[in-house]
């Protein structure tokens, strides 16, 4: 157990020291609206190569999503834009960091929530959802 213990530690060791940085893959994205007014014009684009979400409207407390099959999440800047409900332009370039509590076998969820002071949170969560094969 020890020994065990001690090999577990030391890859650990190696592995922060070398910048191992695992690939991550995600499978579902969303936009959350909790702006509390409908929003429109909605575009969401992970990274530059990645997958994009368009909406045309999304009503207060709704939900824009795709289910994208599992990509490689590309570690770079998210892109967020919508109209507000005075039909403002309303951007975001988002650089979020993966939570190291995900397993880099599971696809995520990428969710992006549209705050009423126009913040966005981003939050990763492992995509509970199982293809049958």
């Amino acid at each position: 157990m020890k020994i065990t213990l001690f090999a577990l530690s030391c890859l650990t060791l190696v592995a922060c020291a070398t910048g191992y940085t695992p690939r991550m893959y995600y499978s579902y994205i969303e936009v959350v609206n909790r702006s509390g007014d409908t929003i429109t014009d909605v575009v969401l684009q992970v990274g530059a190569d990645g997958r994009s979400l368009r909406c045309d409207t999304v009503t207060k407390n709704r939900i824009c999503y795709e289910r994208v099959g599992r990509r490689l999440y590309p570690r770079q800047t998210i892109e967020l834009s919508w109209q507000d409900s005075t039909g403002k332009p309303q951007s975001r370039q988002l650089e979020p960091s993966v939570p190291l509590t995900l397993s880099p076998g599971l696809a995520m969820l990428i969710s992006l929530k549209i705050n009423a002071d126009g913040s966005v949170k981003v939050e990763f969560r492992e995509d509970d959802f199982r293809v049958r094969a």
